[in-house]
């Protein structure tokens, strides 16, 4: 493997085709929520306009603040503009999230003192103040970890529990055709839930009735810890794999989870055959034709790295940031046996010379599509509806799709709602 001297912290590149989930979209998931940013007016353009594109612009308002109240800091004209925000509203939001930027990392609100004052004032709405700072991301608790954090803290530990499991960090619902749902109520009548199912807060509470909690995307991990504190729900951690071992794995690891005392009793016999059936469809129809992998499109692309290249296809490169714990051991693999595959840091400040370009190549993800110049595209993002041997069926035929057209990458990221 060829790593090209990457996994360098400096200046960083941000392609057009970066984005995806802000925490304006992942907050907006808690039901009848509202937000307030309090920044400087410069702050506010990526979350306005990503909240516009996807429908969401009418539960979103900004309290710009200027360079004196920076100095003299902005507690009190927090409390002041809920109130105004309040009193301006059509109806009163039973979740009001308050983010403050980056710079509050420097001036130090005390937020927890706002939190509760902003509650005591209006105790038919629970308020979260949440921060929105990119420099916190090497932190343990970067934007899209806190966020979720936030969310879900307010699901309030119930008297009883029952039959249900909640997915916890993807924040789209594993797809009906997953036969996760089929083995879920083979094995125990267990409902699958998820946040985005959920319109009314009351109803969004069933979650914190649910017996327990399985884990799709790191940045969920510490919001399912505090539930498992807060409500008794324990939780496992199995991010979305597309390696059919791995998934055999994965399964039962689910089944001891949920029912260790009984045997297995779903077959997945149909559901390996099928994924097999895919793979070998999209092999003979892709061949050894370039496959780029990027991590915007699955949440460990040396894990799928691996996968494919066990398959037999061929990759050529893997764009990714940084390798997270849960794909250290793919990375591993792939250093060792994958010598001929690239490993490209997308945001490093070399990306600007696009000295990459690679037409002729299948990309899994938009960045790498943007940076090689790909002429196929897979339209995938972090791990969307995925998960299981439907994860790998899909994943076949959207690579297969993608190999029939030269696709449009600007209609792709416009599409998807990225901001630029």
């Amino acid at each position: 493997m060829c790593d090209c001297g990457i996994f360098s912290s400096s200046l960083q590149y941000v392609t057009p085709a970066h984005g995806g989930w802000g925490v304006v979209r992942v907050g907006m998931l808690a039901p009848e929520s509202y937000q307030l940013f309090v920044c400087p007016f410069a702050c506010g353009r990526h979350g306005a306009l990503g909240a516009i594109k996807h429908g969401l612009k009418d539960r979103i308002s900004y309290f710009y603040i200027d360079q004196s109240d920076i100095i003299s800091g902005y507690d009190d004209l927090i409390l002041e503009g809920v109130d105004e925000l309040l009193g301006q509203l059509d109806k009163r939001p039973r979740v009001l999230f308050v983010f403050v930027s980056c710079l509050d990392d420097l001036i130090g609100t005390d937020c927890d003192a706002v939190e509760q004052e902003l509650g005591r004032r209006n105790p038919d709405i629970q308020f979260r103040l949440a921060h929105m700072n990119p420099i916190t991301m090497g932190s343990d608790e970067p934007p899209q970890v806190g966020i979720q954090k936030r969310i879900y803290s307010l699901l309030a530990k119930q008297p009883r529990q029952d039959n249900g499991i909640n997915t916890i960090g993807n924040l789209v619902a594993v797809a009906d055709g997953c036969e996760l749902h089929k083995m879920l109520k083979l094995e125990g009548g267990q409902v699958l839930r998820h946040i985005s199912e959920y319109s009314g807060f009351d109803e969004w509470q069933d979650m914190a009735r649910s017996s327990g909690n399985i884990v799709l995307m790191p940045s969920g991990v510490r919001a399912a810890r505090d539930m498992q504190e807060r409500c008794g729900i324990p939780y496992i951690f199995l991010p979305v794999s597309y390696d059919l071992e791995v998934i055999a794995g994965q399964y039962l690891s689910i089944h001891e989870f949920i029912n260790s005392r009984v045997c297995a009793a779903y077959d997945f016999s149909s559901d390996i055959a099928g994924a097999q059936a895919a793979i070998e469809s999209a092999l003979k129809r892709i061949g050894d034709f370039p496959i780029f992998i990027d991590d915007s499109a699955v949440i460990c692309p040396f894990g799928l790295a691996k996968a494919l290249n066990k398959y037999g296809f061929c990759v050529r490169r893997v764009f990714v940031q940084e390798v997270i714990p849960a794909d250290r051991e793919a990375f591993e693999w792939v250093r060792a046996n994958m010598p001929d595959t690239e490993v490209i840091q997308p945001q490093h400040y070399d990306t600007v010379n696009f000295d990459r370009r690679f037409e002729k190549s299948l990309a899994i993800g938009f960045n790498a599509a943007y940076i090689s110049g790909s002429r196929h595209i897979v339209n995938a993002v972090a791990d969307e509806g995925m998960f299981g041997y439907y994860g790998v069926k899909e994943l076949m035929h959207m690579m297969e799709a993608a190999m029939d057209t030269a696709a449009d990458l600007c209609a792709l990221i416009e599409d998807y709602g990225m901001v630029v």
